[in-house]
């Protein structure tokens, strides 16, 4: 792994609860933020002031982010243009966009195959947690950076098709519902 990125580098460590700043500059990337089988990050993040962040925290469009701590260790990518912060429960991989596409990446690491090795060298009982050197540890396979974007883009088609289909059940069940209701009703 470590080849193909320019750095990695856990979230950042608040000293305390964060607390929410309506005139904050910086939002921040926490566990309860993360949607869809935490492939997509919600748009209400807390915000606070990015003055006592340091700005290697702050996070890049392509960046990707990495669940280090719990049981599902999952990654996705960070392509939001404003100013945030990954939470400590993250490692922030910054890929090397010459070598490898940030949504391969990502998609490979969630992989099965990826998904074992990094659960059979987790660390933690009771809070299960990913170090450093086993993430750097992840053997990536590299095919040429436009099957990489074939790939992302597949995997993109899959995800979105999946979250149609279950909201159209959701809808075809309303629907049935209502129509047996006014069935009732009449």
């Amino acid at each position: 792994m470590k080849k193909v990125l320019k750095s990695i580098f856990s979230g950042y460590s608040f000293r305390s609860k964060v607390e929410h700043d309506e005139n904050g500059d910086v939002s921040v990337i926490q566990m309860k933020d993360l949607h869809n089988e935490y492939q997509e990050i919600g748009s209400q993040m807390l915000r606070i002031s990015g003055d006592s962040i340091p700005k290697k925290y702050l996070l890049e469009p392509g960046d990707v982010l990495f669940i280090s701590k719990g049981a599902n260790n999952y990654a996705l990518v960070f392509n939001d243009k404003i100013k945030a912060v990954a939470a400590s429960a993250f490692f922030v991989l910054r890929p090397n966009k010459k070598i490898i596409v940030p949504e391969y990446l990502a998609w490979f690491i969630n992989q099965k195959e990826t998904q074992r090795f990094i659960e059979e060298n987790r660390a933690g009982t009771y809070i299960p947690n990913v170090n450093k050197t086993t993430v750097e540890a992840i053997e990536i396979k590299l095919p040429t950076l436009d099957e990489q974007k074939i790939v992302a883009k597949m995997d993109f088609l899959q995800k979105r098709e999946y979250l149609l289909t279950i909201e159209l059940l959701a809808k075809r069940k309303l629907l049935i519902s209502n129509l047996l209701m006014q069935k009732i009703i009449k």
